[in-house]
């Protein structure tokens, strides 16, 4: 016989006014011990935390909003990252993806400066934001899509918001499109107008300007068949583009058809 498995393994426990003693074979105290011991660490509940902050944040300014790019962060925390959410400040604007390192904020103002925060998310919930700076660059755009020039011969040009500086952007000129109403009708012929291209400049604190059009012929040809056949006076049309502004973004009316009437 093993002396050490005939021993005994006690202790004493206070029970109220009574003290018991509490003795059980050493041998299901070793085996007891064991077990605890042996209990593996993987079964341990292993600690989540948000994830950091995004990286290599850039933001990129356009009308009334701005696209913003990042890398992911060092670390997701211990759980898969579900998704990014941009706040612009201020404002409050946002947009989110799912996973996509890339999203657009609009409703911007153009002429205004943001701070652009994006931070990414797990199940522990939103970690620590990294921050972008952005100014909006004023738009530049023109006050109407068309425009029946009779008699002064000209576009009107606006920008969004004044600035400091000069603001400066080309225009173009391309045959318009051809429109027939029920007392005249138009046929593209940029060529009637002058100049056939040009620039509009700013000056600070300024937010309309024009560009003014001398017309020769004021009789324009190409115009449709049908229009003489019915005796319609033919007039010419000209389609004017905004393009390369400076100090400032295209807007959303770049580009505005001229027809002319005398």
């Amino acid at each position: 016989m093993n002396p050490a498995l005939d021993q005994t393994y006690c202790r004493f426990q206070a029970v109220g006014r009574k003290v018991l003693r509490l003795c059980v074979p050493a041998l299901l105290a070793v085996t007891a011990l064991t077990v605890v011991a042996s209990v593996p660490a993987a079964a341990r509940t292993p600690t989540i935390e948000k994830p950091g902050a995004p990286t290599a944040v850039i933001a990129t300014p356009s009308n009334d909003g701005a696209g913003v790019s990042w890398t992911a962060p060092a670390s997701d925390g211990g759980s898969p990252i579900t998704g990014y959410t941009v706040t612009a400040s201020p404002g409050g604007q946002t947009c989110t993806t799912t996973g996509a390192t890339t999203c657009t904020v609009t409703g911007l103002a153009n002429g205004r400066s943001y701070a652009l925060h994006v931070r990414a998310s797990n199940i522990a919930g939103s970690g620590r934001a990294s921050t972008v700076r952005v100014s909006l660059l004023p738009a530049v755009s023109f006050a109407s899509p068309d425009s029946f020039t009779y008699p002064a011969e000209q576009a009107v040009v606006t920008l969004s918001e004044t600035t400091s500086t000069t603001v400066r952007v080309d225009f173009t000129t391309s045959d318009g499109e051809g429109v027939q109403l029920f007392w005249a009708a138009w046929a593209g012929d940029a060529a009637s107008f002058h100049p056939s291209s040009g620039t509009v400049r700013f000056a600070p604190g300024e937010t309309t300007a024009t560009i003014p059009f001398t017309v020769n012929p004021t009789t324009a040809s190409g115009c449709s068949v049908q229009s003489m056949e019915v005796g319609l006076p033919c007039y010419p049309a000209v389609l004017v583009t905004l393009v390369n502004p400076e100090h400032a973004l295209l807007g959303p009316t770049p580009a505005s058809s001229l027809y002319y009437a005398p």
